[in-house]
């Protein structure tokens, strides 16, 4: 696991994120965050001398796309009387982002 990723970091890249995490949370992500930046690393440390890069896999691949069809959608009422909490013709749901004021 690379050292350069620490509960500092992650309290860090918390309070940019707006988040609050458990202490187990950053525990978690403090590990997995080495472990990505050790595998970065590892790439990084690859002899790439003399391979070209790759510049398309082929000339004769394109989009496969559907064409756009208007269907019928879901009864906003019967969706709406489903929801755990709904206010007007809206889903309502805790907030995940703090304030400002906050």
């Amino acid at each position: 696991m690379s050292n350069k990723i620490n509960r500092d970091v992650v309290h860090h890249l918390e309070k940019l994120a707006r988040i609050d995490l458990s202490p187990d949370e950053v525990e978690m992500i403090t590990e997995q965050l080495g472990r990505i930046v050790g595998f970065v690393e590892k790439l990084q440390a690859a002899n790439i001398d003399g391979i070209e890069p790759t510049r398309a896999m082929s000339h004769e691949a394109t989009d496969h796309v559907r064409e756009d069809v208007v269907t019928p959608s879901l009864d906003r009422k019967r969706v709406l009387a489903e929801a755990p909490d709904a206010a007007q013709e809206y889903f309502r749901v805790p907030r995940v982002i703090k304030g400002e004021e906050e």
